[in-house]
C-alpha cells in the first residue's frame, strides 16, 4: 500500500513537470512564430531587391534563394527546441527538490530513470539527506559523507540488510550460514545474553552451535535500528525482542568490510534492566 502511494506521488510529480514543459514550449513557440514572421519579412524585402537586380543566370539564382529560404524556415524550429530544453533544466530542480524528499528511496530511484532532467533532480544531495534521516536516524547531522548522501544512503541500506540477515540465520538455526557470516579471525568476539564471552573464530562458532542445539529456533523482533559507517567498519545498535511482552535485549553488532563484502566481527547482547531492577541497583550502587 505504501509503495503504491509513493508511485502515485512520483507519477504526479512527473506529470506536473511535463505540464510546465508544455507551457514553456508553447510560450517559446509564440516567440519563435514572431521570429519567423520577422525572418520572412526580411526575406521578402531581400527578394524584392533581388528582383530589380536579377541577373541573366536565372535558374541558379532562384535555386540559391530557395535553399536560403529552407534554411531560414528551419532556424525557428531549432531555437524553439533549445529554448524549451533550457526552461526544463531551470524549472525542475527548483520545483521538485522539496517534493522529492517525501518519496522513499525506491520511488526516487525509479523517478530518476524517466528522463535526464528528473535524473539530475533526483540526485540532489539535500533530498537524499532528508530521506536518510527519515529512514534511519537523525543522530548523524555532523556526518559529511565524502561521496554524497546518496552513496551514504546506499551503504547504510546495505549494512542494515546484512544485519537483518544475521537474525534470519538465528531464526533458521543454520550453523553453516553463521560460519560464512563471521570473519575468520582470532580477534572476533561474541557476548551472548547469558553474559558469556567467546573470543576467536572457533570458539565463537562453537558457542553458536551450542545455542542452536538448545531447542526450537525463534524469530527475534528487531526495533530502533541505528547504523554508523566508516570506510571499512560499521556498527549497528538495536533492541531485540523475543516477544513484545518481555523486556528487550540491547544488541551491538560490529562489521568489517573485506574482500568486497561485510563480515561480522563482534556481537554483544545484554538484557535490559527493568525499572524495579534499576531502582534496586541505584539503591545499592
Amino acid at each position: 500500500m505504501e509503495n503504491t502511494f509513493n508511485f502515485y506521488i512520483a507519477a504526479l510529480v512527473t506529470a506536473f513537470c511535463c505540464l510546465l514543459l508544455f507551457f514553456g514550449i508553447r510560450s517559446s513557440s509564440s516567440s519563435s512564430s514572431s521570429l519567423l514572421k520577422t525572418l520572412r519579412s526580411t526575406k521578402s524585402k531581400k527578394s524584392n531587391g533581388l528582383s530589380n537586380k536579377k541577373k541573366s543566370c536565372g535558374c541558379m539564382c532562384s535555386c540559391s534563394e530557395k535553399k536560403k529560404e529552407e534554411e531560414e524556415e528551419s532556424m525557428p524550429v531549432f531555437i524553439e527546441r533549445q529554448t524549451g530544453g533550457s526552461m526544463m533544466e531551470q524549472l525542475v530542480p527548483e520545483i521538485t527538490t522539496h517534493t522529492l524528499s517525501y518519496l522513499d528511496y525506491t520511488s526516487l530511484c525509479r523517478l530518476s530513470m524517466t528522463n535526464s532532467s528528473m535524473r539530475k533532480a533526483a540526485n540532489d544531495d539535500t533530498a537524499w539527506k532528508t530521506i536518510y534521516h527519515k529512514d534511519f536516524t537523525v543522530e548523524q547531522d555532523s556526518v559529511n559523507p565524502p561521496n554524497g548522501w546518496k552513496a551514504y544512503y546506499a551503504a547504510t541500506r546495505a549494512i542494515v540488510n546484512v544485519n537483518a540477515e544475521f537474525y534470519n540465520i538465528i531464526r533458521d538455526r543454520s550453523v553453516p550460514a553463521m560460519r560464512h557470516f563471521w570473519l575468520r579471525a582470532d580477534y572476533i568476539k561474541c557476548i551472548h545474553a547469558t553474559g558469556e564471552l567467546f573470543t576467536g573464530y572457533d570458539a565463537v562458532m562453537q558457542s553458536w552451535q551450542q545455542a542452536f542445539s538448545w531447542g526450537q529456533g525463534f524469530a527475534l523482533q528487531v526495533q530502533d535500528v541505528r547504523a554508523r559507517l566508516m570506510t571499512d567498519m560499521a556498527w549497528v545498535t538495536m533492541k531485540a525482542y523475543v516477544d513484545m511482552e518481555t523486556e528487550p535485549f540491547h544488541v551491538t553488532n560490529v562489521y568489517e568490510f573485506q574482500n568486497g563484502r561485510w563480515y561480522m566481527v563482534h556481537h554483544h547482547s545484554s538484557s535490559m534492566l527493568t525499572e524495579a531492577e534499576m531502582e534496586n541497583q541505584n539503591a545499592f550502587g
